[in-house]
């Protein structure tokens, strides 16, 4: 089964926005809904806390997938994030998804939060939340956290909660075959899509893991119309966006990128890493929007995606950029989704 779902609208939208919208995406048939968990965003706006809006969501559908795109392992206690997740898991009857990455300076650096071996820490976080679920107690020793006889007074509905990786780098990757239930990299083409999927699936085999469970996903940007020159026009204009590694600019295109920092983990936010990120567009192909999104009309569409399907995703995350949102969602919803139902 492949499934569809929407990036609530952080930070364009209003609180009140988001939780609307949450409530249509399952009035349109999709499978989930997720919402960025951060601090701080480029571009700037209005930026909530998600586990409220999540919440909400949840107590008024009854059927869609709720995840988060995704969380880390610096800002919250891993005890108190095992309690939050098992508490809306029970909300939303077990519908929670967990996308957990290794962190972004911008939701650290400005608050005086550690950001120090954001995979090892990851990685202990997840042991630890993992075992505060399924545990009746909890004795744990290790770099970042000790507990003594800890548990939970409340278990999730769904035991274990699925937690996806955000893996967008070969060490990352190596940590999802070997951890996660999911992986949810940023935009890439489907060529690379593959490629790195066969990584995650040959550091399985090598950590003696079986990933027939295991949902492959991607956080994509999609504009439809019925011209394609106005989907595409859209997407151009955050081309910087959809392209936010020069590491995987490199690795696609071969071309050399003067910025080493990756774009969206390791800057913080103010004016000078706006015009940043304004200056790597500018130094970006036009052929990123083509390769890396779901963009033009409504049948080039449906061959990007299922080029996607063909790669390895099962899980789309999808970010409509219009120009009509409504449209691309009635195509989504009429054309393209209908398609995958077992």
């Amino acid at each position: 089964m492949v499934k569809f779902g929407q990036l609530l609208p952080i930070p364009v939208a209003a609180v009140d926005s988001l939780i609307k919208i949450g409530i249509r995406t399952e009035k349109a048939g999709f499978d989930s809904i997720w919402a960025a968990d951060h601090l701080l965003m480029i571009p700037t706006g209005i930026v909530p806390n998600v586990w409220p809006i999540l919440s909400v969501i949840a107590s008024q559908t009854e059927r869609i997938e709720i995840g988060t795109c995704v969380s880390d392992p610096h800002r919250i206690h891993p005890a108190v994030f095992a309690q939050l997740t098992a508490t809306l898991d029970q909300i939303s009857n077990g519908r929670l998804i967990i996308g957990l990455g290794a962190g972004e300076a911008m939701n650290v650096e400005q608050f005086g939060i550690s950001w120090d071996k954001p995979l090892s820490r990851m990685q202990e976080f997840t042991e630890i939340v993992r075992n505060l679920w399924q545990k009746e107690k909890l004795d744990f020793e290790g770099k970042f956290w000790k507990l003594k006889n800890a548990f939970l007074q409340i278990k999730p509905k769904r035991n274990p909660i699925p937690i996806y990786f955000a893996a967008n780098g070969r060490k990352t990757r190596e940590i999802t075959g070997k951890l996660a239930d999911g992986w949810l990299p940023v935009s890439q083409g489907p060529e690379i899509y593959r490629k790195h999927l066969e990584e995650i699936r040959k550091f399985a085999e090598k950590a003696g893991r079986n990933l027939e469970n295991f949902e492959p996903g991607i956080y994509v940007y999609i504009a439809i119309a019925e011209k394609y020159e106005d989907a595409f026009s859209q997407l151009k204009k955050v081309k910087h966006q959809i392209a936010f590694s020069p590491k995987m600019v490199e690795e696609v295109y071969g071309i050399e990128i003067p910025m080493q920092k990756n774009l969206y983990s390791e800057i913080i936010v103010s004016d000078e890493t706006i015009k940043l990120y304004e200056d790597f567009g500018n130094l970006l192909p036009d052929e990123v929007v083509e390769d890396f999104a779901i963009v033009g009309t409504p049948s080039d569409c449906e061959r990007k995606v299922e080029e996607f399907v063909k790669a390895g995703v099962r899980h789309f995350v999808l970010i409509n950029m219009g120009p009509d949102p409504k449209f691309v969602l009635d195509v989504l919803a009429k054309r393209i989704m209908p398609s995958y139902r077992a």
